[in-house]
């Protein structure tokens, strides 16, 4: 049966709050202008201004007092602390995991997981190697293929899936992003490898790599990624931090499954 236009109306206004919710998040420190919310999200100036007083109303974005722009607020903060620290909170399993890496490696590790058609830095650890790649923040976002994790998420997902997020990209690329192609090409070396690379497309001397984390459907739950600098990520190092890429992913992908059936 066919649901009454209202119906069909309030969901879609829902799905663009929480649209513009994920936009204010992936927002930088300062946060975002109201002029830039509406265009990028596609929304009329006083259509986004309702938006976010609507939220900040509740809670969940803050107005900065003399720049103007919003970003998350408490109830945000409290609303992912909660999901964290949740039974089967994929940050708390996933913790002893990714500290193993940074560990084992000396540079950074970082979780990954899908949102939409975005990859989200959930968590980050530092290993001890004086020099520290620190590109993505937790809770940053970024279009699917587009860093090591990111990459590793969408080049194992189904290839119907695949198609749908190639044919969206174009409209969300950024000049630093790698063109369709490059992209198209990058699906296909990380499915015959099995590990993503990043060799230096969002910063030049740095390069990442990631795997993905598999539950026990051969779903892709998260990812796994190591950054460095160039230097200290190819040759026989880079083969060294794959595998451990891979047995830490392994065995994490174990652990979510188990954490599934309790």
């Amino acid at each position: 049966m066919r649901k009454p236009d209202s119906d069909v109306g309030g969901a879609q206004s829902v799905v663009r709050v929480l649209r513009l919710l994920k936009y204010v998040a992936a927002g930088p420190a300062h946060g975002v202008a109201l002029s830039h919310a509406a265009r990028d999200n596609a929304l009329t100036r006083p259509t986004a201004h309702r938006m976010l007083s609507a939220l900040a109303q509740e809670g969940f974005v803050a107005l900065h007092p003399t720049r103007h722009t919003y970003s998350l607020g408490r109830e945000a903060y409290i609303l992912g602390l909660a999901a964290a620290s949740g039974q089967h909170g994929i940050r708390a399993i996933s913790e002893a995991a990714l500290q193993r890496l940074a560990a084992s490696t000396g540079d950074t590790a970082f979780l990954s997981i899908r949102s939409g058609d975005e990859a989200v830095c959930v968590d980050r650890k530092t290993g001890d190697f004086p020099i520290k790649i620190l590109t993505l923040e937790i809770g940053h976002r970024r279009p699917l293929g587009v860093g090591a994790g990111s990459l590793a998420l969408l080049a194992f997902a189904p290839p119907d899936d695949i198609e749908r997020v190639c044919a969206r990209y174009p409209g969300v690329r950024q000049p630093t992003h790698p063109s369709l192609a490059e992209l198209h090409d990058d699906i296909a070396a990380t499915q015959a490898n099995g590990y993503a690379i990043n060799p230096g497309r969002i910063i030049p001397e740095m390069v990442g790599v990631g795997v993905p984390v598999f539950d026990r459907d051969r779903e892709v739950v998260a990812a796994l990624s190591v950054a460095a600098i160039r230097s200290r990520l190819s040759g026989a190092r880079l083969r060294e931090v794959v595998a451990t890429l891979q047995h830490q992913a392994a065995t994490l992908g174990t652990e979510l499954s188990v954490a599934r059936r309790s």
